[in-house]
């Protein structure tokens, strides 16, 4: 069977460095890794040391000497589960460090015990809470990105069968990528994946320790270190060197595949003066550890200075032995028009409420007249042509949801869209799906959803007291709006990659029904007592390179007539399109009762009062 270069790549590259059983480093390479499971009595927060079973996560780093002596293992402790699977930065952690000698290591830190034998770790905390030591199962993460396709119109720097795009590229046995090389095509605002291994260096440490970087356009460094385990600086991996620290250390052991999935978007210049810094969004193995970072300057050490000029993919050689592949670019032209699908749901219920068509049709001629890039058209229930789907850059449903929403027999049609960066938006009732594979689902490609016996579903006034620094926020003033806001969402584990845009607190009032599926549960009643904000609005950063939007208002029709309502979702959309959002937001023409009434689904009822809507209209304002 003759294998593609890549496909040869990828199956090379699964292959840990190989230590002769002499080496005295060898089990060290064995041991090191991520371990997780729940323990009782573990006193990592001296305040809380629970009788009750909690997931920890532990991280064991290989060290030694120079000359391969002294081997051990330092390891990190985590409270909550691993980094970027349940441990989040200011969780309890701690450390210890112990001698590898005849198979075993044995650590003593603040509030706990463990033992490593025979390939077990066992965990226990102090011998007096009488708790059995629990064992924690080794296992192996693996970047959901891992091996990613290059979507059509990608273009592929590195397949494994040539370095001949780069400058300086240097083809590694294995059909590899060696450091030191520069892409000789040059891009704007644009989105990375590629694939990265740091070598096994025991002996190793602090920046000679797998040592490289990923430079966008040459001027700003991802940071590529071996860096399992540490703090999680801006000068490690995940970090952007001299400009931020990662939101988690993401970073697998040496030697495993890692990958960068990076969305760019270059400065504005006007002439040879920078008007807007350029800013970044950074996945390290399928986790956010860079939201939307404004990059002020190059940084240390860079190719190239700051201009308005497009730049090549730099891969800096830093001494060590750094192997990369599958390194493909997607270009974000901000001139080329996007393609807005919208699918509208059909008759819900009644006049001026769940109006999907006549809402979608608002928000499309809003963006067809807006000046901007884009293109929208409105599809009701599916596109007939399924090539609309696969041309579009931005997929936006309104529609009932449930068990009725559109996407639950597409799903299959979906899911590979998705992953090729397909963005999403969702409005009101199509934030709810089954859960199950469905929910687990939107928590992929949304962020969150409607989760029965979770979520709630009434009516009420939402106070939006304060906007986020984010672009879907321009021109956005802060309001108040009485509509079917649901809220407590479920959202994914730590909101990774959830931004809220619009979050209020919601009043004892919205607790006057009974429990059910969509009315109240014990978890939001709680939440609403201790007057927890309820985000109601999010934004979501796809590691594929989607961006997402849930918003859970639009009942009522009239409130699209509301300047700041209809704003967040227009500028909502034109985020999703990675298209820039004007510093006022994106323009709209004012909506009156004539426009507002136009293709909606029910006929006006008799005793309809248009003064009273007009009021209400008035009420809203305008810019």
């Amino acid at each position: 069977m003759t294998l593609s270069p890549l496909r040869t790549a990828l199956l090379a590259a699964l292959c840990l460095p190989v230590l002769h059983a002499q080496d005295p480093t060898a089990e060290l390479l064995q041991a090191q890794g991520e371990y997780v499971g729940e323990a009782a009595g573990i006193g990592l927060d001296p305040a809380r040391a629970s009788a009750e079973p909690m997931s920890y996560g532990a991280q064991l780093i290989a060290l030694c000497e120079k000359d391969g002596t002294n081997p051990r293992l330092r390891m990190l402790l985590y409270r909550g589960g691993l980094p970027g699977a349940g441990w989040r930065r200011g969780d309890p952690s701690a450390s210890a460090e112990a001698p590898w000698a005849g198979g075993v290591a044995a650590f003593r830190g603040e509030g706990f015990t463990a033992r490593l034998e025979g390939g077990a770790l066992t965990l226990a905390g102090s011998a007096a809470d009488g708790a059995e030591p629990a064992r924690l199962a080794k296992v192996t993460r693996q970047s959901p990105t891992l091996g990613a396709t290059p979507p059509a119109g990608a273009t592929v720097l590195f397949d494994g069968s040539s370095a001949d795009g780069f400058e300086g590229g240097r083809l590694l046995e294995g059909g590899l990528l060696g450091v030191g090389c520069d892409s000789k095509q040059a891009f704007g605002d644009h989105r990375i994946h590629l694939e990265f291994r740091t070598p096994f260096q025991p002996e190793a440490r602090g920046q000679g320790r797998g040592n490289s970087g990923v430079y966008v356009q040459g001027r700003y460094e991802c940071q590529v270190l071996d860096s399992f385990g540490l703090e999680g600086l801006q000068n490690e991996c995940g970090g952007i060197y001299s400009i931020a620290e990662p939101l988690v250390n993401a970073c697998l052991p040496p030697g495993a595949w890692q990958t960068y999935d990076i969305v760019f978007t270059g400065a504005r210049w006007n002439g040879e003066t920078k008007v807007r810094d350029a800013r970044m969004t950074v996945h390290l193995n399928g986790i956010l550890v860079h939201d939307d970072v404004a990059l002020t300057h190059a940084t240390t050490a860079a190719k190239r200075k700051e201009s308005d000029s497009a730049g090549g993919l730099y891969l800096q050689d830093h001494g060590n032995p750094v192997a990369y592949r599958n390194v493909w670019v997607v270009e974000h032209d901000p001139q080329r028009t996007r393609r807005v699908v919208f699918v509208a749901g059909g008759p819900s219920h009644g006049y001026a409420a769940h109006e999907h068509k006549a809402g979608c049709m608002l928000l499309a001629e809003a963006l067809n007249e807006s000046g901007l890039p884009v293109e929208a058209e409105v599809h009701v229930l599916w596109p007939e042509d399924p090539a609309a789907l696969q041309r579009a850059d931005v997929l936006v449903c309104f529609a009932d949801g449930g068990g009725r929403h559109p996407f639950l027999r597409h799903m299959e049609e979906l899911a590979p869209l998705m992953d090729r960066g397909l963005s999403l938006v969702c409005l009101h009732y199509a934030v709810e799906v089954p859960t199950g594979p469905p929910g687990e689902r939107f928590l992929d490609w949304l962020g969150g959803y409607f989760e029965t016996h979770w979520s709630v579903n009434p009516h009420w006034t939402a106070e939006f007291a304060a906007l986020p620094d984010h672009p879907i926020a321009r021109g956005v003033q802060p309001f108040a709006i009485n509509d079917e806001w649901y809220f407590h969402m479920r959202f994914r584990d730590a909101m990774a990659g959830v931004t809220p845009i619009l979050s209020a607190v919601a009043p004892e009032s919205t607790m006057s029904r009974g429990d059910g599926p969509h009315s109240g549960n014990p978890a939001v009643r709680e939440s609403v007592k201790n007057g927890e904000a309820q985000h109601v609005g999010w934004a979501f950063q796809r590691a594929d390179g989607g961006r997402a939007f849930g918003f859970t208002g639009a009942h009522v029709h009239w409130n699209w007539g509301h300047p700041d309502f209809r704003q967040v979702v227009l500028n909502a959309i034109v985020w999703s399109a990675h298209l820039d959002v004007p510093e006022g937001g994106v323009p709209s023409k004012e909506l009156g009762l004539v426009e507002l009434q136009a293709n909606q689904a029910s006929e006006v009822p008799a005793k309809f009062d248009a003064a009273r809507v007009e009021e209400l209209l008035k009420g809203f304002g305008g810019k």
